[in-house]
């Protein structure tokens, strides 16, 4: 199995040979929280003040959205005006949202301004990359359930480019089988701008940790959230905190930091970060130390070193975007300890920015491990046939996803010239990580 063919002239960048992985990275902050946070103090009362706002594309494309709804100039200063949902009269005509590649976004504010008030004009949510070829059929029907109208003309009838006519949030929602959590986080926060009501929700929650991080954040805002069985009661009004806002450093991009210690035959430090944080990846320690490496907390954050020298069986249902770095690590222990790697619970990963699973799977049997998956598994074992000294004949192809081209600078540690495709897609989450990387001291070439 090999990477897609691309365009030989496409940029891409190589990891060289040599250098050990050593010092301490500044990683950026959470998009996940920080999109949570920058919608809240949108829907609030009062002003907010969101402090170290990462520059990921993620993020902007929510920032540009909410500026389109509030004003050009909302938050420019660093404090969020809340409450100007509304200010635009309904015959103004159809207003434009660019939502750029996030799901995030594109999912909580469908929810939020599909259930924002019939009082308000019609709105049309536009995506970008590859967010056109993901759908969110739960939620849409949860909408339709609701009496929103919420047409979509992307691909499958499901998904973005999405049409909407914003009604009144009724006191009750029900949402089916959701296939991400970001559905889940979606009506919550409609429910929370409406002040009271109840989510019911049949099925799984995947990514559950992270439906876990909205509460958090809406309890910072002074919404209360209740569980009883199967329904989450919402109750309080959204209001300002009167402290500023920290976004804390991302768990997902720390991780990647971290691995590449343990690869790299150096010691990595992320300060910032605790277990007690509200997002699930921050059990990237747990999962290190599962492979035989050095990891831990201490006062200022996470440190991590030593090569993985031990196979593991973990259960990433929680924290799927961890998946690919922990399949190259897996990879790794099984060259140094001969034993078997299994990940499971990564039924959501073929429906991110790109295919992971199918992805990951395909790049390490190219580099000659074997491979095996099912639905919502992968296995690796065996060591890889191709020497690593042996550079690869082609460059490997991240698809534009962020999260494979980290995985793929992982393995560059490894394996002699690594290439990767497409270098810039880190723009998404992370914009400065090829040169972090570089001033830990891995040798990179454009």
């Amino acid at each position: 199995m090999a990477p897609l063919a691309r365009d030989p002239i496409e940029p891409w960048v190589t990891i060289l040979p040599g250098g050990v992985i050593e010092g301490e990275m500044c990683v950026p902050g959470s998009k996940s929280m920080a999109q949570r946070q920058l919608l809240a103090a949108f829907l609030a009362a009062g002003r907010t003040r969101i402090q170290g706002l990462p520059e990921g594309q993620d993020v902007q494309a929510l920032l540009g959205a909410l500026r389109v709804l509030a004003g050009s100039d909302w938050g420019r200063d660093g404090t969020f005006q809340g409450g100007a949902w509304g200010s635009q009269p309904r015959g103004a005509g159809e207003r434009v949202l660019s939502v750029g590649e996030s799901g995030t976004a594109a999912r909580l504010l469908t929810a939020c301004l599909a259930l924002g008030g019939s009082s308000q004009g019609p709105l049309r949510l536009v995506p970008e990359g590859s967010l056109r070829t993901r759908s969110s059929q739960a939620l849409l029907e949860a909408l339709e359930q609701a009496g929103a109208r919420a047409s979509s003309s992307g691909q499958g009838g499901a998904s973005w480019p999405l049409s909407i006519e914003p009604v009144d949030c009724p006191e009750n929602l029900i949402l089916r089988n959701p296939r991400s959590s970001q559905e889940v986080s979606g009506l919550l926060f409609a429910l929370a701008a409406r002040g009271a009501g109840t989510l019911t929700i049949h099925g799984g929650i995947p990514s559950a940790p992270y439906v876990r991080m909205t509460r958090c954040v809406l309890a910072e805002f002074g919404v209360r959230i209740e569980e009883r069985g199967r329904c989450l009661e919402v109750n309080g009004d959204l209001r300002a905190p009167a402290h500023a806002i920290q976004v804390e450093p991302d768990a997902s991009s720390a991780a990647v930091a971290l691995a590449a210690g343990c690869l790299g035959g150096g010691t990595v430090r992320v300060r910032g970060l605790g277990s007690n944080s509200a997002q699930g990846d921050v059990r990237v320690l747990e999962y290190l130390r599962a492979f035989g490496c050095s990891a831990s907390e201490d006062a200022e954050g996470f440190v991590a070193s030593g090569a993985p020298c031990r196979g593991a069986t973990l259960d990433l249902r929680g924290e799927p975007d961890l998946a690919p770095i922990l399949a190259v690590l897996g990879a790794m222990a099984c060259v140094n300890s001969g034993q078997a790697t299994r990940l499971e619970g990564l039924g959501t990963l073929d429906h991110k920015e790109s295919p992971r699973l199918t992805g990951l799977a395909r790049v390490l049997d190219q580099l000659g491990w074997q491979v095996n998956t099912g639905r919502d598994w992968l296995a690796v074992e065996g060591a890889p046939l191709r020497p690593p000294e042996q550079p690869l004949p082609r460059p490997l192809d991240p698809a534009g996803d962020h999260r494979m081209a980290f995985a793929f600078a992982l393995l560059g540690l490894s394996f002699t010239g690594v290439r990767i495709l497409g270098p810039e897609c880190v723009r998404k989450s992370y914009p400065n990580f090829w040169e972090h990387l570089a001033r830990l001291g891995a040798r990179i070439s454009n």
